[in-house]
């Protein structure tokens, strides 16, 4: 497998945009329509909620995830904003997209919970891309 060189810092970046996405569209964007379709109420969210272990826990994942979107581009010589958005694209559809409508399927949750997850992971990849393509 050939060398692929990795911006950490920008990797780390990325770890935190989810974030700053995820509390706008979980919040003032899709917030109610996502807390009636897993059937919570705010305060039932909130109950037992471990902001440092949550949080904490996803900046590891999301930066696992960077990572391993910054390695794919690599590997497929992503060397546009176009290639790299293309990338994120597939990805999030045979990835993501695709996992989370079979579990969907399984666990028999509304169809609109499923639109409101994948559409936030595909604009978290989608800036992902950007970010890495821009600053290697």
């Amino acid at each position: 497998m050939e060398y692929v060189e990795i911006n950490y810092l920008a990797v780390l970046v990325c770890a935190f945009i989810p974030m700053l996405i995820g509390a706008m569209w979980y919040g003032p964007l899709f917030g109610k329509a996502w807390m009636a379709a897993v059937g919570k109420t705010e305060e039932e969210i909130r109950k037992d909620f471990n902001p440092a272990k949550t949080y904490g826990l996803t900046v590891i994942a999301n930066f696992v995830v960077a990572y391993t979107l910054a390695r794919i581009m690599g590997y497929a010589g992503a060397a546009t904003i176009v290639d790299a958005l293309m990338i994120a694209l597939l990805c999030w559809l045979g990835f993501t997209a695709g996992t989370f409508y079979i579990n969907n399927l399984f666990e028999a949750k509304p169809n609109k919970l499923l639109v409101i997850n994948i559409f936030y992971h595909l604009t978290v990849l989608l800036a992902y891309s950007v970010i890495l393509s821009i600053w290697k």
